[in-house]
C-alpha cells in the first residue's frame, strides 16, 4: 500500500493513541462533577488547555474544543455574524476556502449578509489590493485559511491581518487546518483559529477554536457546562489530552518532518515536470506536503482507478468536496476548467518512504501512456 493523501486524513500516532486510551481509563468522570474525580479531570484539561494557549499566546478560557474543523468554522462565521451584526453585515473570504467556510457563508448570504469572495494572484496568493478595496465599515468578519488544502499555498496571515485591523469592528479568522503541524506561522496577530488534530496524526471527532482575544460569540450549540461558555457538551478528558500530545509532538518534529517532506516533494516534481501531458498547478509557495497537478488529454478518472487497483491511494481534490465538482483552487489560479476538472493531489507525509515515491512514479507513467 501506498498511501499519498495524508491531507485528508493521517494515521494517528501511537503515543496519541496510547495517551487517549490511559486516559480513558484513568479519568473516569465527568469534568463537570465537583467530587475529586471530576476535579482531577477538569484538572488535566484545564493543563492542556494551558497548553495549547501558550502555543497561540493566549489565555485557556480562550480554546474552545468542538467536533472537527467544520464545527469550529461554522461557530466562528454564524457566532460573529449573529453578535457583530450591530456593527454590520458584511463577510469577507477567499476563492480559495473550504466547503466548511463556503456553506456556512452562503447560508448567511440567504438570510441577507454581504459575502464578498476575493480572487487570487497566479501565485495562488489572495490579491491584497482586492482586499483593501473590499474591506469597509460595514465589514465585521475576514476569513482566509492559512494554507490552501487542494494547492498547499501559504498566505501572507501577518499582510491580512494588518490590513483588516484598520478597521475597528472586524474580525480576522483563519483556517489553520492544513497549516498546523506542517508550516509555522505567525498567529500572534490572528482572532480566532481552526484546526484539527486528524490532520497531524490526532484522533478523527476533534477539533479547536482558538478565540484568542476573548472575543464574544453567540454559540451554535448551547446546553450545559463545559470548558467555555461558547459551546456546550461535556468535555472527553481522553480526546482534549490526545489533542494536546499529537500538538506536542508535531511541533516537536515539525523541523525534521518537514526535511523529510521537502526532499520528497522535489523529487515527484522533478518527475513529472519532464511528462508533456502534466501541468503543475502547485506553486513554489506552498507547504512541500502538498502537490497538486493536473493530466492533459488523459481520462484522470480512470487512471486514479487504476492506481487505486495497485494500492497507491490519492484523491482529486479535498475530500469534502462534491465529487464531480472542479477543483475551486485550481480553476481560480488558472481560469481553466479543464485543468480544474483533471486534477490529482498528491499529498505526502514524514511516513512517505522513497521508494514509495519512485513505485508512484513508475506506476502513473505506465497506466497515462
Amino acid at each position: 500500500m501506498i498511501y499519498l493523501d495524508y491531507a485528508a486524513n493521517t494515521p494517528v500516532d501511537n503515543d496519541v493513541l496510547n495517551e487517549y486510551v490511559e486516559a480513558t481509563k484513568k479519568y473516569i468522570a465527568n469534568p463537570n462533577s465537583s467530587h475529586y474525580l471530576g476535579v482531577e479531570a477538569k484538572e488535566k484539561i484545564d493543563d492542556a488547555s494551558e497548553f495549547i494557549a501558550d502555543i497561540f499566546k493566549t489565555n485557556k478560557e480562550g480554546i474552545i474544543y468542538t467536533s472537527g474543523s467544520s464545527e469550529s468554522n461554522n461557530l466562528v462565521i454564524k457566532g460573529i455574524a449573529e453578535s457583530y451584526k450591530k456593527y454590520g453585515n458584511k463577510i469577507i473570504i477567499s476563492a480559495l476556502e473550504h466547503s466548511s467556510i463556503v456553506a456556512p457563508c452562503n447560508f448567511l448570504a440567504s438570510h441577507g449578509y454581504d459575502v464578498s469572495v476575493i480572487p487570487l494572484t497566479k501565485d495562488g496568493i489572495i490579491d491584497l489590493e482586492e482586499l483593501k478595496s473590499e474591506l469597509d465599515d460595514n465589514t465585521i468578519l475576514v476569513s482566509i485559511a492559512s494554507v490552501d488544502s487542494e494547492l498547499g499555498t501559504i498566505q501572507p496571515i501577518n499582510e491580512i491581518v494588518n490590513i483588516v485591523k484598520k478597521y475597528e469592528n472586524c474580525v480576522f479568522h483563519t483556517d489553520a487546518t492544513q497549516a498546523i503541524g506542517k508550516t509555522n506561522i505567525d498567529y500572534s496577530n490572528v482572532d480566532f483559529i481552526t484546526f484539527a488534530p486528524h490532520k497531524f496524526y490526532g484522533l478523527n471527532g476533534m477539533g479547536v477554536l482558538v478565540n484568542r482575544n476573548n472575543i464574544k460569540l453567540t454559540p451554535l450549540i448551547h446546553g450545559g457546562k463545559s470548558t467555555t461558555i461558547y459551546r456546550s457538551g461535556t468535555p472527553v478528558v481522553a480526546n482534549v489530552l490526545a489533542t494536546k500530545k499529537a500538538l506536542e509532538i508535531a511541533i516537536n518534529k515539525l523541523d525534521e518532518r518537514y526535511s523529510h517532506i521537502k526532499k520528497l516533494n522535489k523529487r515527484i516534481r522533478e518527475g513529472l515536470s519532464k511528462l508533456d501531458y502534466v501541468h503543475i498547478n502547485s506553486p513554489l509557495n506552498t507547504i512541500p506536503n502538498t502537490l497538486n497537478i493536473s493530466l492533459i488529454n488523459k481520462d484522470t478518472k480512470r487512471i486514479l482507478n487504476e492506481l487505486n487497483n495497485k494500492g497507491i491511494y490519492l484523491s482529486t481534490t479535498t475530500a469534502c468536496a462534491l465529487g464531480s465538482a472542479p477543483s475551486k483552487s485550481v480553476l481560480a489560479i488558472t481560469g481553466d476548467e479543464n485543468l480544474a476538472s483533471n486534477t490529482i493531489r498528491i499529498s505526502i507525509s514524514h511516513l512517505t518512504k522513497e521508494e514509495d515515491i519512485e513505485k508512484f512514479l513508475k506506476i502513473l507513467i505506465e497506466i497515462a501512456e
